[in-house]
């Protein structure tokens, strides 16, 4: 099983004017993630909007990635609160080239642990390709247990946790048990302590702006050089807050676009900032060094 990227960007789906899925750019802007440092990119995950992405979109989203990027790892948002439906994603993904697919906790209908369960399991046999949990309870109102997630990581296919939680206690008695199962941090500002603990990686929002800076405290923390990555850390901990003001993705789509990526306007209900909280944004990123020149 081909090995994953440690740093992937959560990718925003970019629209045209009229609200169509814009493929050329959902292109160019996953060249530009990989050339600035991202081992590859989430295609329709959360901050793809994926709830508001038809099969085909996705479908065509995750092949057009894959296209573009070549060797680069691509990461198929395939997971909803529907096990049949993730299934028939799944196998769209694997046909399109992916190279995993991530699948979410169940939302809305929060189920048991055993529901959970049965879900990734019931993905996982319908596949050959990697698959990723995504365990995030604040979005979804259940969370995985420790348990649950060692079970799951049994599953031959089952190779990781993207772990948004918030619970270092946690994550770290999943990592004790079982420290073959790789864990991406799924909140930036997590990122320096999960490294420290372990962690494989990221796949992250802000990776957008600044993934070079993040790969450069994962590199510091492989080396051991623990006081240049958190100096790191703490800078970057000031960005994940700004582009989260507004909620994700709401602020990050906000933020690209006065970047000056032509990415659209988000699809209801995502609305981007008003005008007050989008100058709060922006003031605050211009006083950090971006990947992406920051418009005076």
């Amino acid at each position: 099983m081909a090995e994953l990227g440690r740093l992937l960007t959560a990718m925003v789906t970019p629209y045209t004017d009229d609200g169509a899925v814009n493929l050329p750019m959902a292109r160019k802007l996953a060249r530009m993630l990989v050339e600035n440092g991202n081992d590859g990119v989430v295609v329709t995950g959360t901050t793809g909007e994926a709830p508001l992405l038809s099969d085909d979109e996705k479908y065509a989203l995750w092949s057009e990635v894959k296209q573009e990027l070549g060797g680069a790892t691509v990461v198929a948002g395939a997971g909803t609160n529907d096990t049949r439906h993730s299934i028939r994603l799944a196998k769209l993904a694997e046909r399109a080239g992916a190279d995993a697919i991530l699948a979410v906790v169940p939302y809305y209908l929060k189920p048991s642990q055993e529901g959970i369960y049965q879900h990734f399991r019931a993905i996982a046999e319908s596949t050959s390709l990697p698959v990723i949990l995504y365990n995030v309870p604040g979005r979804v109102g259940v969370g995985m247990t420790v348990e649950t997630i060692l079970r799951c990581a049994e599953l031959p296919n089952v190779v990781g946790n993207k772990e948004a939680n918030g619970d270092l206690r946690h994550t770290a008695a999943v990592m004790e048990a079982a420290p073959g199962f790789k864990i991406w941090s799924g909140n930036d500002n997590d990122n320096f302590h999960l490294w420290c603990m372990g962690a494989w990686g990221a796949i992250s929002v802000t990776a957008h702006i600044v993934a070079r800076q993040q790969k450069a405290m994962l590199e510091a923390v492989l080396a051991g050089r623990l006081p240049e990555a958190a100096a790191i850390h703490m800078a970057l901990c000031r960005v994940t807050d700004a582009c989260f003001l507004n909620g994700s993705p709401s602020t990050i789509r906000y933020v690209l676009r006065q970047l000056g990526f032509a990415i659209g306007a988000p699809r209801l209900p995502v609305v981007e900032p008003d005008e007050a909280v989008g100058a709060k944004v922006m003031a605050e990123l211009r006083r950090h060094r971006l990947d992406v020149p920051v418009p005076a």
